[in-house]
């Protein structure tokens, strides 16, 4: 290695990532309940992401550690777009881990199949800044959930819970669930 490489900044590889671009009119929780229906997964509505003061839809599935995962992002909020792609796209799904070509192919067959997408298609994640820069802020969305999730796991935050509740109780005011936690 010559002194010139050790100030190089890496790329992340996006080598097992397939990101396919979206145009549809439809509203996101209505596309990614067609996407779960035709493709045969569970994309779930996440924390949306938030850029420069918008919020994009974040949807999110993995069948589990080592799996595939999937991320369906809206690109709009409104008429402001997350990043400027050279074709218009409405929302991007990305794919990856483990997941062959001829799979990727057919999810592209079935989003196009979609009442209300008006084309789907596969982008090159190789080229283009805009791309690399979704991906960068998809994968960040990804680490702050997991984060959040493994935080909401932990011992001291359910205690926490349970003794708000228990305060809530005494006080007669509205109690949590579990799954507003």
């Amino acid at each position: 290695m010559n002194h010139r490489d050790k100030n190089k900044v890496m790329a992340a590889s996006f080598a097992d990532t397939f990101a396919i671009g979206i145009n549809s009119g439809l509203a996101d929780y209505k596309l990614a309940w067609m996407i779960n229906k035709k493709v045969s997964i569970d994309l779930s509505r996440q924390e949306d992401i938030f850029a420069d003061g918008m919020t994009y839809a974040f949807y999110y599935y993995t069948a589990g550690e080592n799996s595939q995962v999937y991320n369906l992002v809206s690109i709009k909020s409104g008429d402001l777009p997350l990043l400027e792609f050279k074709t218009n796209l409405d929302y991007l799904m990305v794919v990856r881990n483990g997941i062959v070509p001829e799979r990727v192919d057919a999810i592209v067959r079935s989003l196009r199949e979609i009442e209300g997408v008006g084309h789907a298609f596969l982008l090159d994640v190789n080229k283009g800044k805009s791309i690399k820069q979704a991906l960068e802020i998809i994968e960040l969305q990804e680490i702050h959930l997991i984060n959040e999730n493994k935080r909401r796991n932990t011992v001291e935050y359910v205690r926490q819970q349970l003794l708000r509740q228990r305060e809530a109780n005494r006080h007669g005011t509205a109690t949590l669930s579990p799954s507003s936690w």
